[in-house]
């Protein structure tokens, strides 16, 4: 029991949040190990968003618990070992994207991205976007660009809010591929996704409907209309 206690990364244990009147999380309950994946689907507003959120310590509880290798959602150790890449990336207008790759690394500690950075963005088929700055981009380069500055940065857990949306088939192949790099190195991985493809991937889904769990178990693709 205790190597496996050990072996989780995320821990959520009677998440429960409301806005008002409406209970957007109601008691929800996962957890996720080193070197696992987990789709995490349901329909707009079932409580997705917010438990990503409060994952990135961006939103309080209102009872029950995250923890993230031990210590609690938000705080200074969890925020230092997870990345989480939201499904509407906030570019600043005046950086080049190897501006911000800069930034994300160095936030985090780490001086020897160059190399990193041109591979994540050679990868993702946008190596010619790295002098130029974010506006006009089309959806797919901020998307892009914003997988690379999650990419970028350590970390131990990695949340990804529908990766797949604006993507095109090169960013498709590069986001898997380095998805299994990290799974490999041992990190655990949150895919909030609408995706069949990206559920193919997973080690385990779970459906949140109205706030709550609804299905917890094997990945399965019949499950992501729910």
């Amino acid at each position: 029991m205790a190597a496996e206690k050990n072996n989780v990364v995320l821990a959520i244990d009677g998440a429960t949040k409301s806005y008002d009147q409406l209970c957007v999380l109601n008691k929800v309950g996962l957890s996720l190990g080193r070197g696992k994946v987990m789709a995490l689907v349901g329909s707009n507003g079932s409580g997705k968003t917010t438990i990503v959120k409060a994952i990135a310590g961006l939103v309080a509880l209102d009872s029950g618990k995250i923890d993230i290798l031990g210590s609690a959602a938000g705080s200074r150790q969890s925020r230092a070992v997870t990345s989480v890449v939201f499904d509407d990336p906030a570019l600043y207008p005046d950086m080049t994207v190897l501006e911000h790759l800069g930034f994300s690394a160095r936030l985090c500690g780490r001086s020897d991205f160059i190399d990193r950075a041109g591979e994540l963005l050679a990868g993702l088929g946008i190596s010619e976007l790295a002098a130029r700055l974010p506006q006009g981009f089309s959806r797919g380069q901020r998307q892009k660009t914003a997988l690379a500055m999650g990419l970028i940065r350590p970390f131990r857990l990695l949340v990804l809010d529908e990766p797949y949306v604006g993507l095109d088939s090169v960013g498709k192949v590069a986001l898997l591929r380095f998805l299994s790099e990290a799974k490999a190195e041992g990190a655990a991985i949150m895919l909030v996704t609408h995706s069949p493809e990206l559920v193919d991937i997973a080690d385990s889904m779970v459906v949140l409907s109205s706030g709550k769990v609804t299905y917890a178990g094997k990945p399965d693709r019949t499950k992501l209309q729910s």
